[in-house]
């Protein structure tokens, strides 16, 4: 899937490609007619790019994935449905959507937190999941009450995500010394 206007952000340094026509059968983006390296007209805002694994990553229904976090324990949350995956919007989105999420992908999950607003950027394609509400005992995120798949009033805007975290918390607390001599 062809990308523009900076979709993965602006790039730095030169700008070697401008004015591309490629008709899909190079071997070569140097084989696509340009007006030669180096010499452009445009700047990285608007840099292009492509998305080739949404077609080459198949995934089996019911799957979930974390997509943009710094860790593999924290993401944007896409589900798979009739093998494409999918965003969810982050409306009712809360901590127990979050666990459901992190048990689902066998991640800790005691301390998992939700987070709305794209928080892990923006994804792109479709949005599978609105309105989520689960009790936080699911074991599938599919198996949350929700909107029915395909069925929302938002945009990627509003993806959902989750950082999952487990183990002991420790609380900050206040102690008092004492010195005798």
């Amino acid at each position: 899937m062809a990308l523009s206007f900076a979709h993965f952000g602006p790039g730095r340094g030169p700008i070697h490609l401008d004015d591309l026509g490629c008709n899909g059968n190079e071997v070569s983006l140097l084989e696509c007619p340009h007006i030669g390296v180096g010499n452009h007209n445009c700047r990285h805002l608007e840099d292009a790019g492509v998305d080739c694994l949404e077609s080459l990553i198949s995934c089996e229904d019911e799957q979930v994935r974390l997509v943009g976090g710094g860790t593999g324990a924290e993401g944007r949350v896409e589900l798979c449905y009739n093998n494409t995956w999918g965003t969810v919007c982050d409306d009712f989105w809360d901590v127990e959507d979050a666990r459901v999420v992190c048990r689902q992908l066998g991640l800790p999950f005691q301390f998992a937190t939700a987070h709305g607003q794209a928080r892990f950027g923006q994804g792109i394609g479709r949005i599978h999941l609105d309105d989520v509400e689960c009790s936080g005992l699911e074991v599938l995120l599919l198996s949350c009450p929700s909107n029915e798949v395909g069925d929302h009033n938002c945009d990627h805007s509003e993806d959902a995500g989750v950082m999952c975290s487990g183990g002991k918390r420790l609380s900050v607390c206040s102690a008092r010394y004492f010195i005798f001599m």
